[in-house]
């Protein structure tokens, strides 16, 4: 698994609204710069997880509820 778990458990935000930015960065993932293209045998959602738990794609979350 290509999911880093420590990350995820020790994550310090609202992880219902992380999960629904990284949901949104799926459904963009074609303007992901470090999306891992050569990795063809994972799927998507694990992908840019990881990305968005190493810290490689920003999530900004405004006040009026929308995610960024």
């Amino acid at each position: 698994m290509i999911i880093p778990l420590d990350k995820l458990l020790t994550l310090n935000t609202n992880k219902y609204i992380f999960t629904k930015g990284v949901m949104k960065a799926v459904d963009l993932v074609g303007n992901i710069k470090n999306y891992p293209e050569a990795d063809l045998n994972w799927k998507v959602v694990p992908n840019v997880l990881k990305l968005a738990l190493d810290g490689e794609v920003t999530l900004v979350f405004n006040h009026e509820g929308e995610i960024i």
